[in-house]
């Protein structure tokens, strides 16, 4: 009977190991994938037509709007239309305090736009990024 228990131990103990090392195993990736910088929306104050936010002539100012997690500081970047073009681009404005929200007020003045807003959002966990690009034009 005790060389039984003693059987039953030795195949008992690795299924146990096994057991705790799946349970870690499932953990582990679901606490990596929160701490990425992710951008869940961008949105703006202006009137949206055609997937193009639209600049009325009277305009001015816009607000950009970011909802995001896991970020520590959000880039603002204008950047023409077209190819190859993000050397060209803008630092507009930046926001490193998500207490309120993410956002941009950019008063652009008589600008007109044929353009690209690119959100850069800067992980809060230093090594990860992750961008939104919107189209502005005026009318």
């Amino acid at each position: 009977m005790k060389r039984m228990n003693i059987i039953g131990l030795y195949f008992l103990f690795p299924l146990l190991l096994s057991a705790c090392n799946n349970q870690q195993t499932e953990v582990e990736p679901s606490l990596n994938m929160d701490g990425k910088a992710e951008i869940l929306k961008v949105s703006t104050d202006l009137p949206k037509n055609a997937g193009w936010w639209i600049v009325h002539k009277d305009v001015n100012t816009m607000t950009i709007n970011v909802e995001a997690k896991n970020v520590d500081t959000v880039l603002f970047w204008i950047s023409p239309t077209g190819t190859d073009t993000w050397g060209e681009r803008e630092l507009i404005g930046y926001d490193k305090d998500g207490s309120d929200g993410w956002s941009l007020t950019w008063d652009f003045g008589n600008r007109s736009f044929h353009d690209r807003i690119v959100v850069q959002a800067l992980g809060s966990d230093g090594a990860t990024q992750n961008t939104e690009i919107i189209s502005i034009t005026s009318e």
